[in-house]
């Protein structure tokens, strides 16, 4: 499902009505029904006592609709107008006019305590306030409409977006409606998934409102469901062999580091790895031999990290594999920073580059754009910041655009790590990731997550499949886990749980 910032969304409005010819009217005409249509299984409108708040823009527009259907559906309804009504679009004063027409009291109010009475004893609060247009907090008295909504028992649903969100980012700068569900118009906005938005969204439920599917293909986000990667998930066939399932490498560890390489070992055994070498240095290799007994371990560096001079010697051992892995637990030294950059440098094949790996690229400024675009770097908030240099702070609110913008300029496929973990491509394509959940905020579930994606990419999807199907399984496995325990399960348990959720994923409709 496309998934769209403020003006994108404006965008495919003009679209259905100049390329596909459908009126302003019939679009708002469509949102207010399904506004009802969509939660009637939810919320129980006969005989409910309905408050709709209504801003003077099309956001209003819809709320106008909407009081017709609600009162259609023998509810008790009243209508608050606070706006100036000379902003009104000719579709919004028609449904306004319509209203009236219907008997169905509209009041204008300017002070937010004059629709008290009603709030305190409503059942249901339909907001049509302030659409996706806004772009910086709310105040004055709308501000205290939305408190004094919010503080009201009923049940609160909010037309497209909550009053008071912020589209593009998702942030909440002043007063924000707490609505339990969301009906939103043509496909998900940004501020339906990015936090904090996404806390005040509630259940969100599309509507198209009669805009073609295809009228959105323009747009590069797509918020990613099983749908859309099922399709990616390789099948093998009777004669599949370790051989044709890819031959991994994994290059990670140093002394006192041992355990992150495992774990990426771990994380592309169980997402089906054909064959997996694990290059690392001799003290963490001697902790690891046989611990997995499927993974090959490799002593790769006399020394308690890798050096400039083991470069020769590992691409030898990895030349044979299909795909290699660089990054968990490397360490930091100014040695090893050289050996990463040379290893990247030299290699052919993709290479999934996380952690330290990511931390030498910084350092050294590698420059990615020589690579020919087979870097898929997985990287979260504090990484992109050193890699970017731009604040965490900053990334959070602008995470889909800077993901974007980096993939571009810098000729990877990126993976920034987060809520919700955003996969863009050099070309444009951008995925925004359905799955995972909080107790998936611990420690080794980057290091499994890249064993994933290598994996994948072994087994015939290409880079871009590889990242955005390997991200969803990761998800998926961590909340399998969540589904027994919400917080306290490891990244080893999230490994041994992909198998789970690529069958489940393989049953999904």
């Amino acid at each position: 499902m496309k998934l769209l910032n403020r003006d994108e969304a404006r965008k495919l409005d003009t679209l259905a009505m100049n390329t596909y010819g459908l009126p302003e009217a019939v679009l708002m005409e469509n949102a207010g029904a399904s506004v009802v249509a969509l939660t009637e299984g939810d919320v129980s409108w006969k005989d409910a006592r309905v408050v709709i708040l209504c801003g003077s823009g099309n956001n209003g527009g819809d709320g106008f609709v909407t009081a017709r259907y609600v009162s259609l559906a023998e509810a008790d309804v009243v209508v608050f107008l606070m706006g100036d009504e000379s902003h009104m679009s000719d579709a919004s004063r028609l449904y306004y006019q319509v209203c009236e027409k219907m008997v169905i009291p509209v009041r204008k109010i300017k002070k937010a305590e004059e629709a008290q009475p009603f709030l305190d004893d409503a059942d249901i609060i339909v907001d049509a306030l302030i659409g996706i247009g806004l772009r910086q907090g709310v105040s004055g008295e709308k501000a205290d409409l939305i408190d004094r909504a919010n503080a009201s028992r009923a049940v609160r649903i909010a037309v497209d977006i909550p009053s008071g969100l912020i589209c593009d980012s998702g942030q909440a700068e002043g007063a924000v409606i707490h609505a339990d569900y969301t009906v939103t118009m043509g496909t998900l906005k940004r501020a339906h998934i990015l936090y904090p938005g996404n806390e005040y969204c509630g259940s969100v439920k599309v509507s198209p409102i009669g805009i073609p599917g295809g009228a959105a293909d323009e747009f590069p986000a797509e918020w990613v469901t099983a749908s859309d990667v099922k399709p990616l998930i390789p099948v093998r066939t009777r004669i599949s062999h370790k051989g044709s399932n890819g031959y991994l490498g994994i290059i990670a560890g140093s002394q006192g580091m041992a355990g992150a390489g495992l774990l990426a070992a771990q994380g592309a055994l169980y997402a089906g790895a054909g064959k997996i070498s694990l290059f690392t240095p001799q003290s963490p290799a001697e902790e690891l031999t046989g611990l997995l007994p499927e993974i090959m371990v490799r002593p790769a560096s006399a020394y308690g990290e890798f050096r400039g001079e083991n470069v020769v010697d590992i691409l030898s051992g990895t030349d044979a594999c299909d795909v290699l892995a660089i990054g968990p637990g490397l360490g930091r030294k100014q040695e090893t920073q050289d050996f990463v950059c040379q290893v990247l440098e030299e290699s052919e094949g993709p290479i999934i580059v996380d952690a330290d790996a990511l931390y030498a690229v910084a350092a050294k400024k590698f420059p990615l754009r020589s690579c020919g675009g087979r870097l898929i770097l997985t990287p979260h908030v504090g990484e992109f910041a050193r890699l970017t240099g731009k604040s965490a702070a900053e990334i959070e609110q602008h995470r889909i655009d800077m993901a974007a913008s980096y993939a571009r300029e810098n000729q990877v496929i990126l993976v920034l790590k987060g809520a919700p973990t955003v996969t863009a491509a050099p070309d444009g394509r951008i995925a925004v990731n359905s799955t995972g959940n909080p107790g998936m905020a611990s420690g080794g579930m980057g290091d499994t997550l890249t064993g994933i994606i290598a994996a994948l990419c072994g087994q015939g999807p290409d880079v871009w499949e590889s990242a955005v199907l390997g991200v969803y399984l990761h998800g998926l496995a961590g909340d399998i886990q969540a589904e027994r325990h919400t917080v306290g399960f490891t990244a080893s348990d999230v490994a041994r749980t992909v198998p789970t959720a690529r069958e489940r994923l393989l049953g999904a409709d």
